[in-house]
């Protein structure tokens, strides 16, 4: 009976020991995150869109102020290209809303059920 009981402790000794440093991993990556979570943005600049292209470089669109630059960016250089206007600005890829879940959802529920309004609301 002794030898149950101490397996028993034993098992729920680890137990614990594992969501003791569940908790502490979750505190500790909230903390970091917290902290950490302001060096991503400027009072007065931020990005407001980039393209991957390739082994560590980038094509940033940054807005500082009520200006905008586009920006090219490597692991050892960063190189203005230009600066273009507000108006200029066109959004190239306005489907991009099907991506998020619920353009997803919608569509599969248009697809899927069709419309079935019938006129009514």
């Amino acid at each position: 009976m002794s030898d149950i009981m101490n397996d028993f402790v034993k098992v729920l000794t680890i137990l614990i020991s594992f969501l003791g440093i569940l908790l502490l991993a979750y505190i500790t990556t909230r903390f970091a995150g917290n902290k950490f979570a302001k060096y991503g943005y400027g009072q007065y600049i931020k990005i407001i869109d980039r393209i991957f292209l390739g082994r560590d470089k980038w094509i940033c669109l940054i807005q500082i102020g009520k200006n905008y630059y586009i920006v090219g960016s490597s692991s050892h250089n960063m190189e203005l290209i230009g600066q273009i206007s507000e108006e200029d600005l066109v959004p190239l890829d306005p489907a991009k809303d099907n991506y998020l879940f619920s353009g997803i959802l919608n569509k599969y529920i248009n697809k899927r059920f069709g419309d079935r309004t019938d006129g009514h609301e």
